[in-house]
C-alpha cells in the first residue's frame, strides 16, 4: 500500500498513475477545498489522515514538493519511505532520453526554451517537472515520448539517491529556500543531486558563480562541459552576441543575429547557451536552434516588458521570488523604480545596495516590507505600502507631466504567498494594476 501526502499537480498525477495501473494507496491533502476537489478522481475513499494513521506501514510515502519532510509527523518514519514524485518517475523510465534542468533562477526559461527547440527538431518530447505538466503525467499518455525535457527543484530532488539523465545541467547557485533546509550548504547538497554519474551522460555547469565552480572542479563529476558569460576559458563562452565554442569545435563562432523580446536581459545569456550545447549533443542543426532564439515566447511574469514607450518602460518579473533574481533582473536597467515585497525568505537584501546607483526609489510591500525598509533605507530612498495596488497607484501618483523616462521593475524577491496563492496569480494582478493606472496616466496626459 502506498500513500500521498499532498494533492496539488503532483500528488493527483501519481494518483492517477496508481489508478491506472491499479496499485492501492490512500492519500491526504491538510488543506479541506483541495481534498474536496481531488474527490472525484479518488478510488474507494481512499482519503486517510496521516495524524489518524501510522505512515510507517506504508511502502512509500509521496510528499508533495511542497511540503517539508522535515515536520514533526515524518520525524518517526523510515526514511527510506520518504519519497517525492521524481523516485516513482525514475523509477518507470527506460530508454528515454532525459534533460534535467535545475539551478535557483532560470530554470523555467531554459526548460522551454530547450523543448521548443527538441521540438521544432520534430522530435516527440515531454516537457515538464517543476515547471507546467507533472513528471508522471508524461507516463499517464498512450504518446511514448522518446526525449524528456524537465525542470528539477531542489524539493523534488533532496529524496533521490540515485539519478542518471542524458543530461544534467546546473544553471546557477544562489541562496533561496532557507526556510526549508538546515542551512545553504544543505541546500547546495541537493542541487548536486540532478548530476549524472553515468557514462554516457553529459553535465553541464556553468562557471559563472563560486558554488557551481567548484561543482566543475570536482573530480567526481565526470564527463563535464562548462559554459560562462564571464569566462573565456570555459568550453562553451558567451559575449556580445556570439557564442565561442571550445569543445565541441575548436574556436568557432557562432554569430546570433536575432534574439527574442522575451529573451531579453543579461541573464538570459546562460540559458542560450544551454541550449545550443543540447543542440549539439542531440544533432539539432544550427538553423533551428537560431530560429527558436529569434522567435521564443517566453513564460508569463518573467521579466516580461508590458510597457516600453518614450515615458516609461514596465517590467513584470514576479517570478523573481528571491534576491538574486531581483537583482540579476536590476542589472539590465537605469533610473528604476523598484517594488519589492511578498514574504522573504531571505535575511539579507543588501546585496540590492550594490546596485543602489542604478535605483531611484523602491516600493515595499507586504508581509515583509518593514523588513526590506529597515535593510535599504540608509543607502535607498524606500516607501512601504500595505499591498500592491497601494504601490501602483502611489507611483503613478508621483508622476509629473514632463515624465523624464523611467523603469518600474516589479521583481519582488520574496514568496508571494502572504498575499496571492502563487507568483502567477501575483503577475496577473500586476498585470491588471499596470493596465488600469497606466490607462489613467495616458488619459490625464491627453
Amino acid at each position: 500500500m502506498e500513500y500521498v501526502y499532498g494533492l496539488k499537480k503532483s500528488g493527483i498525477s501519481i494518483i492517477k498513475f496508481f489508478n491506472k495501473n491499479k496499485i492501492k494507496y490512500h492519500c491526504w491533502d491538510d488543506n479541506e477545498y483541495t481534498r474536496k476537489k481531488v474527490s472525484k478522481i479518488i478510488l474507494n475513499n481512499k482519503l486517510i489522515n496521516p495524524d489518524l494513521t501510522n505512515l510507517n506501514e506504508y511502502t512509500h510515502i509521496y510528499v508533495s514538493p511542497g511540503i517539508t519532510v522535515r515536520q514533526k509527523k515524518f520525524k518517526k518514519i523510515n526514511k527510506n519511505k520518504l519519497v517525492r514524485d521524481l523516485n516513482l518517475y525514475w523509477s518507470h523510465i527506460s530508454n528515454e532520453k532525459i534533460v534535467a534542468i535545475s539551478g535557483t533562477n532560470g530554470k523555467s526559461t531554459t526548460t522551454k526554451l530547450i523543448g521548443d527547440m527538441i521540438k521544432k527538431h520534430n522530435i516527440s518530447a515531454f516537457v515538464g517537472g517543476n515547471l507546467g505538466k507533472p513528471l508522471l503525467d508524461s507516463l499517464l499518455v498512450k504518446k511514448k515520448f522518446t526525449h524528456h525535457v524537465i525542470e528539477l527543484s531542489s524539493f523534488q530532488l533532496e529524496l533521490i539517491s540515485s539519478f542518471n539523465p542524458k543530461i544534467s545541467v546546473l544553471l546557477n547557485i544562489s541562496q533561496d529556500h532557507l526556510d526549508r533546509y538546515i542551512d545553504f550548504k544543505d541546500y547546495i547538497k541537493q542541487k548536486k543531486k540532478v548530476f549524472t554519474n553515468n557514462k554516457t551522460g553529459y553535465n553541464l555547469i556553468s562557471l559563472d558563480d563560486t558554488y557551481c565552480k567548484n561543482f566543475y572542479t570536482n573530480r567526481k563529476i565526470i564527463n563535464k562541459i562548462s559554459f560562462s558569460t564571464k569566462n573565456k576559458n570555459a568550453d562553451i563562452y558567451y559575449n556580445n552576441f556570439t557564442i565561442y565554442d571550445n569543445f565541441f569545435n575548436l574556436n568557432k563562432k557562432i554569430k546570433i543575429n536575432k534574439i527574442s523580446r522575451d529573451l531579453n536581459g543579461d541573464f538570459n545569456y546562460q540559458n542560450i547557451l544551454v541550449a545550443y550545447i543540447v543542440s549539439k549533443i542531440l544533432k539539432i542543426s544550427k538553423n533551428i536552434f537560431l530560429n527558436n532564439l529569434s522567435n521564443f515566447k517566453g513564460l508569463p511574469y518573467r521579466n516580461k516588458i508590458l510597457v516600453n514607450n518614450k515615458n516609461l518602460i514596465i517590467i513584470n518579473n514576479s517570478k523573481a521570488t528571491n534576491v538574486e533574481a531581483a537583482y540579476k533582473s536590476l542589472q539590465n536597467y537605469n533610473n528604476v523604480i523598484l517594488i519589492l515585497g511578498g514574504t522573504a525568505k531571505e535575511k539579507n537584501f543588501k546585496k540590492i545596495k550594490k546596485l543602489s546607483g542604478k535605483i531611484e526609489i523602491v516600493y515595499a510591500f507586504g508581509h515583509s516590507s518593514e523588513f526590506i525598509k529597515n535593510q535599504l533605507h540608509h543607502n535607498i530612498k524606500v516607501k512601504k505600502y500595505k499591498n500592491l495596488e497601494l504601490v501602483i497607484k502611489n507611483i503613478y501618483k508621483s508622476f509629473k507631466e514632463n515624465l523624464i523616462k523611467k523603469t518600474i521593475l516589479f521583481a519582488p524577491a520574496c514568496t508571494s504567498y502572504d498575499q496571492y496563492k502563487n507568483f502567477e496569480e501575483r503577475g496577473k494582478h500586476f498585470d491588471l494594476l499596470i493596465k488600469k493606472y497606466n490607462r489613467r496616466f495616458i488619459n490625464a496626459q491627453n
